[in-house]
């Protein structure tokens, strides 16, 4: 954290307690007892990122000291550097602070009372004279030479990092994997870190490794390069890469030998940590687990659509049913959906907005009762699960709580060994399911369970790896039907009728009629486009359209960079909306209390989710910690996992999926001329409820409806599933 200009101070001292602790960051508050030239003691209250301290242990901090106003004086740390104790009474109390196991108060006392001064001698030259203490045997010798090994191991360990410009606090994770070896595996392959150690990137490595003297065109650089280059493809969405692009990159990027690509990739292979498939241009590579992910998928799907259909009597007396007791007749085309839905054991129903899928779920659940089938509804993200629910009436979940997740194992508790209960599975918003997670879900359907996937081939895919609803239905291997009529009460509204025209490749109608629910209002400059966003979300659209406050309006933005982009427009939103809530400031990001905000990553412990939106209900500044409220329930972060977590007023279309608002607004600029997109602008559009509003100019929406190209997903999923 920045000290705000403040003056840096040198203080030294003995840790005397540890108040809390993160083990992922280092981030400690504690009370470091101080003595001054006339030996008088003080102990101060110091808060920071400390690596591994323990109780006992001498420290050296730079910082600063400041006023909390709630928990008074404390010493922000800057930097830090683990001495060991001076002095035999600090000694006495590292070894008596129960990280020994065996070491009390009073053994330790004996230990310090027996060698004195010379303690320090024989704990670094000669620990088995430890054994002329009464009551030390073989084994807490053992154990206490091991901890002063490890602690001298992790004071050096932080001290090379800092000097690599490697943030010490990596260095509690670095020490737990490698131990006593881990300054010996940096040096001799710095890029394991990359792979091993979360938080530490590619680039962090190579700096590393250029300062160690490793050569750029070394091999242990040319593997790192691959699985980075592979990961970074993972996180714009692509299951594998071809080898080509490896080699490309290796030259246009990384200043390396695309040979070498070759060589790293066969190696990376031969350990198992990549898969390769296919020969000379065809070639691709995978990271294992997504090879996993993909060969999974295929084979669960094939063996699922030769599951035992139902009886086709049977599905017409259903059907029969639904026809007396709904309260709407359907169409020939949902009937057409109706029956494939209940005849296929895997099948797939997508449509626009207001095309009926939600009346078609309604009538499907009526006939799967008359079967005296109790089906499991599900979706990708916890408000697409809540909109299935509240739109059917039954119970529905996200597919994370359906597989329950365990935090002791890391992994979730259903699948093979232990399956979902069910015989017949509706995913809603099923365009949002990446690769991993649908894996995951088919890995736990009993073998004759029914699957339908229902969703939008029209939006964007899944923010994870893969496209698997667009390649199950390039493949061939399930029935598909496409729900095309657009309904009267829906057609009433111009969200729907725009967000078709746009994806037959039209203008949008722009009237701006007094009682519609779709606006373009026109700006050029992009100063002018945030001014009149910052007054739509403040004042323009609270109390009409039914939209109550500002948390029903949320801002979409095609980029997240740019003038225009998610990171500028939540500044100045923040700002806006919520300029003096008590703050958090961590590296150049600021939270405030009453924040709206959005989670990045999938945090199974917290049991949060990529695209969860809540609002920072409390923040402790002294011990840097954050309380989110999400519609699920509450999740606290600390300083290890506030990465996780970003400002949500404004968020890109990307992370919109699945979820509606009562109001959307939405940039349309050519500042975002690389994302201007059909897919794109469709999808914002269809996330609007009540009221949607671009703000821009005519040429950026036109080149968006224009441009109907997708960015290629590569995946090798329609492939194996391809039907001749």
């Amino acid at each position: 954290m920045s000290n705000g200009g403040r003056a840096q101070e040198v203080i030294e001292g003995i840790i005397d307690q540890i108040l809390f602790v993160n083990d992922n960051s280092g981030y400690v508050v504690a009370r470091l007892e101080v003595e001054d030239a006339e030996h008088r003691r003080d102990s101060i209250a110091v808060v920071g990122n400390l690596g591994d301290p323990q109780v006992g242990a001498a420290m050296r901090l730079v910082g600063s000291f400041e006023s909390h106003p709630r928990y008074g004086r404390q010493f922000r740390v800057e930097s830090c550097e683990l001495l060991k104790p001076a002095g035999l009474t600090a000694l006495e109390r590292y070894l008596s602070s129960g990280q020994i196991r065996g070491v009390g108060p009073a053994l330790a006392r004996r230990i310090t009372e027996h060698f004195g001064e010379e303690l320090f001698n024989v704990l670094d030259t000669a620990p088995h004279r430890l054994r002329e203490v009464r009551g030390i045997g073989a084994a807490i010798v053992r154990q206490i030479s091991a901890a002063w090994q490890d602690q001298s191991g992790l004071r050096e360990l932080m001290v090379f990092l800092r000097g690599h410009g490697i943030s010490a606090h990596y260095a509690r994770r670095i020490h737990r994997l490698y131990g006593t070896r881990s300054l010996e595996v940096i040096r001799s392959d710095p890029y394991l870190l990359a792979r091993t150690v979360h938080g530490i990137g590619f680039r962090t490595a190579d700096t590393v490794a250029e300062q160690l003297g490793i050569p750029r065109n070394s091999i242990q650089r040319a593997r790192g390069a691959v699985l980075y280059l592979l990961e970074r493809m993972a996180e714009d969405g692509h299951v594998c890469a071809p080898l080509d692009y490896l080699e490309h990159q290796f030259r246009a990027a990384l200043d390396m030998e695309p040979d070498l690509a070759q060589q790293a990739v066969a190696e990376l292979a031969e350990g198992g940590e990549i898969v390769v498939e296919g020969s000379g241009a065809d070639a691709v590579a995978y990271l294992r687990r997504l090879h996993e992910a993909e060969t999974n998928v295929a084979r669960r799907l094939r063996e699922l659509s030769q599951g035992r259909a139902m009886a086709d009597h049977a599905i017409e007396r259903a059907i029969a049913a639904c026809d007396k007791s709904a309260p709407f007749a359907l169409s020939t085309e949902q009937k057409t959906a109706l029956r494939c839905a209940l005849k296929s054991k895997v099948a797939i129903i997508t449509g626009g907005p207001g095309t009926g899928k939600t009346t078609l779920l309604r009538s499907l659940l009526m006939a799967l009762d008359r079967l005296s089938i109790k089906p499991t509804l599900a979706a990708p993200t916890g408000r697409a699960a809540r909109r299935l629910a509240e739109a059917t009436g039954r119970e529905a979940k996200t597919i994370h709580r359906l597989l329950e997740y365990s935090p002791d194992t890391g992994q979730f508790i259903r699948g093979r060994l232990y399956p979902l209960r069910t015989g017949f599975v509706i995913v809603d918003e099923a365009s949002m399911m990446d690769l991993e997670l649908a894996s995951s879900l088919l890995a736990a359907l009993m073998p004759n369970c029914a699957l339908l996937l229902v969703g939008d081939r029209n939006q964007l895919p899944s923010v994870g790896p893969g496209s698997v609803l667009k390649d199950v239905i390039a493949s061939g291997l399930a029935p598909v039907v496409e729900l095309t009529q657009v309904y009267r009460q829906a057609g009433q509204s111009r969200i729907v009728t725009n967000a078709h025209r746009i994806n037959r490749g039209q203008l949008p109608e722009t009237a701006n009629a007094p009682d519609g629910d779709f606006f373009f209002i026109e700006r050029n400059a992009p100063e002018d486009v945030l001014a009149t966003i910052k007054q739509l979300v403040s004042e323009r659209l609270v109390g009409k359209f039914g939209i109550a406050g500002t948390g029903d309006i949320q801002v979409l933005s095609p980029m997240n960079r740019g003038p225009l982009g998610v990171h500028l427009l939540n500044r100045e939103l923040q700002q806006l909306l919520n300029p003096q809530g008590r703050a958090l400031v961590f590296g150049d990001r600021e939270l405030r209390e009453g924040d709206r905000v959005i989670q990045l990553r999938n945090n199974y412990d917290k049991q949060v989710f990529n695209g969860d939106i809540g609002r920072i209900v409390r923040i402790d500044p002294a011990r840097a910690l954050v309380e989110v409220a999400f519609e699920d329930g509450h999740a606290s972060y600390d300083p290890g996992d506030l990465e996780e977590l970003a400002l949500a007023y404004a968020i890109s279309v990307h992370k919109s999926q699945g979820s509606q608002y009562p109001a959307v607004v939405m940039p349309m600029h050519q500042s975002h001329y690389l994302m201007l997109r059909r897919n794109l602008i469709y999808t914002a559009i269809t996330r609007a409820e009540r009221v949607c509003v671009l703000v821009g100019t005519r040429a950026a929406m036109a080149q968006a409806v224009r441009n109907e190209e997708e960015r290629r997903r590569f995946s090798r999923l329609a492939e194996r599933l391809h039907i001749d």
